[in-house]
């Protein structure tokens, strides 16, 4: 009994000596794993760059390495980065004329804003926040006092930088806008987040258009705001696409610019169907349509007659997540048949 009873104890001692080595070697393999994985991601990164993207003016931007501090120009820039769940890398906003959708509003409009709500902030002040890339319109990327600066002279100062395609783009269409997305995701390394993103715009994209298949096109003037005794409206740009897709024509599309000052003799020369309005700024989206009841010169234009008017904000027009969303918003306007 006795020999028995130091048996047992010899086995259970050896049991607890045991126990705690292997532990260590689970939590030394776990280590072991997670460092070979972070590892081979970090090689993987570094296989990637440095690369080159040819972005506004034909400039050339190198990319040496993800983006850690992050200048948006615009919102709806702000949004697709947004998106791509890199709100956390921003640090600086400008340019902040339009709300961006409910489920990113709160997270940016914490970000500094680093300029007023329609400008650029100086190279000075962009410099003084150590940005390493700046993603925005490409009205923020010129020579101009009213731009941050040229891409060339920020690439200069080392810092990354891009002009989303749809600004700059003469006849920008929805593939450019998910290019934008296949950029960002090759920057930041978030390739499967920015095709998830794209891939379900596609989706909602096509399901508008197979329901508003073989509707014949109305006639859509979109109306920016009054400029040089006219109205400033878009001409061959993204704007005119997104009409386009939605089952409209926009009846200054053959303008060769992205956006043109028409006379209000143009416009009742057109006569639109309906009058989609810009709504931007210190003039309310109201205050426009008013305008436009006063001006006797419209009063015979058919959307004028018909109190036709369509609203949409800037962001909703320009860049964004929100393509599939306006293509939509437009389609429900332009052919509401098709949607009851």
């Amino acid at each position: 009994m006795k020999k028995r009873t130091q048996l047992l104890a010899m086995f259970l001692a050896g049991a607890v000596m045991m126990a705690p080595a292997n532990v260590f070697a689970d939590e030394t393999e776990t280590e072991t794993a997670t460092e070979v994985a972070t590892e081979a991601a970090s090689e993987d990164a570094e296989s990637v760059f440095p690369f080159t993207l040819v972005t506004k003016d034909d400039q050339e931007v190198t990319f040496t390495h993800v983006p850690e501090r992050v200048i948006s120009t615009n919102p709806n820039t702000g949004e697709e980065l947004m998106a791509l769940g890199l709100g956390d890398k921003i640090i600086g906003t400008c340019y902040n004329n339009a709300e961006l959708p409910e489920q990113y509003r709160e997270e940016y409009e914490s970000k500094p804003k680093i300029s007023d709500d329609n400008g650029y902030p100086s190279l000075e002040v962009v410099l003084d926040l150590d940005p390493d890339f700046i993603y925005g319109r490409s009205s923020a990327f010129s020579d101009k006092d009213t731009a941050i600066a040229t891409h060339d002279t920020l690439s200069s100062y080392g810092i990354m930088s891009l002009s989303s395609i749809e600004g700059y783009k003469l006849g920008c269409d929805v593939e450019d806008v998910y290019q934008d997305f296949y950029n960002l995701g090759k920057i930041f390394q978030v390739e499967d987040k920015a095709n998830e993103v794209v891939d379900a715009m596609k989706e909602k994209i096509a399901d508008v258009e197979s329901k508003i298949d073989g509707t014949e096109p109305i006639k859509v003037f979109n109306f920016d705001c009054e400029m040089d005794g006219g109205a400033y409206t878009p001409g061959n740009n993204f704007t005119s696409k997104l009409i386009r897709h939605a089952g409209g024509v926009n009846v200054f599309e053959d303008l060769e610019k992205t956006w043109n000052t028409v006379s209000w003799e143009a416009v009742v020369e057109a006569d639109p169907d309906i009058i989609v309005i810009n709504d931007y700024g210190e003039t309310t989206a109201d205050e426009k349509i008013q305008a436009l009841k006063d001006n006797d010169a419209l009063s015979d234009v058919t959307a004028i007659k018909n109190e036709n008017f369509l609203v949409i904000t800037l962001p909703e027009v320009f860049a964004s997540t929100r393509v599939a969303d306006t293509i939509e918003k437009f389609a429900e306007a332009f052919h509401p048949e098709c949607f009851e």
